[in-house]
């Protein structure tokens, strides 16, 4: 996988010199502020760490949190930019985004209901200098989960209850494309149902970008993914304790992230438990031996903060998000039927330029075009499975969905 990452990313032509990052936070707060009012402040060295512009979190207990961590963690040191989602009050605890507004809009928001709590759909597009209503941009649906809890069949049945009716409202969304999954899923091994569900389930199928199948519960192999319990012994907020041996916390994306077919390309490799160094298992995330990858004041932070540890991914955007379309009306229409994809433009394009991809953003065949207002391409060999057809000019980028059925 990580050869296919690298391969992609050079295709593409995706540099950091010539693109924009975005990064990408998820985390199981503890009950904030319910369990310590005064935790914002833990939380801002673990923010100004990470510098994230999309974060999302989780076990909010009131509409107080989300304000006081924007003011005291978030907008701090000379940051103005940060701004949050409109706070929804839902059963049991609740989800939280905050967005850097330089780079993000928020575009709607949405809570889909379950048996315990309301997992929160988000979505982003980014904001690029000199946006207008022509320009071309790259939209992020962003969704926070807590499923949950325990052990056993039972809970294991609620877990993926839930999942489902996650999998079932993405199948809802007309034209849903670089997905990003974070949230405490409680999950004890890769053989739960709703990790099946979470990966497989319903027509938006999603990926674990670190993908390590196992049973994670108290396993020392395991040991470099685990981000629950950052304490050894209880520290009187009501958090786990026992140190680190479970892998609660992940963020799941859509495969258009590994391809960049919806302008939107995982960074290889980003992918970070944010403090666990993998030799702290049954041990706090700040005790012995020192933490070798943050430094003391973030793994004191993260000991203190929560019971969990965030999860950190990275995402680049290209260059040429934003670039006006020529001032031109140009508006293309795509679909798959008998065997081809069928493209129409209403001007003639010069050159098009057409990729198509498997879910493992594998190319699997390509073709160019010119001086053309549509084309019949042929896709060969197809089995059944969903695909991506990207179509390209030196001012536009556009992704098509492909379903073989």
């Amino acid at each position: 996988m990580k050869n296919l990452l690298f391969t992609l990313f050079i295709f593409l032509g995706i540099f950091a010199r010539s693109q924009d990052t975005i990064t990408v936070l998820s985390y199981n707060i503890l009950n904030y502020p319910l369990s310590n009012p005064t935790k914002a402040d833990t939380l801002r060295p673990i923010i100004q760490y990470v510098q994230p512009d999309i974060f999302m979190i989780t076990e909010l207990t009131s509409i107080s949190g989300p304000t006081t961590i924007l003011n005291d963690a978030l907008n701090v040191g000379g940051v103005t930019s940060y701004q949050k989602a409109t706070y929804i009050n839902g059963p049991d605890t609740d989800n939280m985004l905050f967005y850097n507004s330089d780079k993000l809009v928020l575009y709607s928001q949405f809570e889909i209901p379950t048996a315990l709590r309301n997992i929160s759909e988000y979505v982003l597009y980014y904001n690029a200098p000199g946006m207008t209503a022509a320009s071309d941009t790259v939209f992020i649906y962003c969704y926070m989960a807590h499923l949950k809890a325990s052990t056993g069949v039972v809970n294991e049945g609620k877990r993926n209850a839930e999942a489902t009716l996650l999998k079932n409202y993405m199948d809802s969304r007309a034209n849903i494309e670089n997905v990003i999954l974070g949230g405490d899923f409680n999950l004890y091994t890769s053989f739960e149902p709703a990790h099946n569900t979470i990966l497989n389930g319903g027509s938006v199928p999603l990926l674990d970008p670190i993908s390590t199948p196992g049973s994670w519960d108290n396993n020392v192999l395991f040991s470099n993914v685990h981000t629950q319990s950052t304490r050894s012994s209880s520290i009187g907020d009501g958090g786990a304790f026992g140190g680190m041996d479970n892998r609660f916390d992940f963020i799941f994306f859509t495969s258009d992230l590994l391809s960049g077919v919806n302008k939107l390309t995982y960074v290889p490799n980003s992918y970070d438990a944010v403090g666990n160094d993998g030799n702290h298992f049954n041990s706090s995330i700040n005790g012995a031996p020192t933490n070798s990858v943050v430094p003391a004041n973030i793994a004191d932070a993260l000991y203190v903060m929560s019971d969990h540890l965030p999860i950190v991914i990275k995402a680049y955007v290209p260059v040429n998000v934003g670039v006006e379309e020529h001032n031109s009306t140009s508006k293309w229409d795509g679909f798959y039927s008998n065997g081809y994809f069928r493209f129409n433009s209403n001007k003639l394009e010069k050159q098009l330029n057409v990729f198509v991809y498997d879910l493992s953003g594998k190319i699997i065949q390509k073709r160019s075009y010119k001086n053309q207002i549509k084309f019949n391409l042929k896709v060969n060999n197809l089995k059944q499975g969903v695909y991506f057809v990207k179509v390209v000019t030196e001012t536009k980028q556009q992704s098509f969905k492909l379903f073989k059925k």
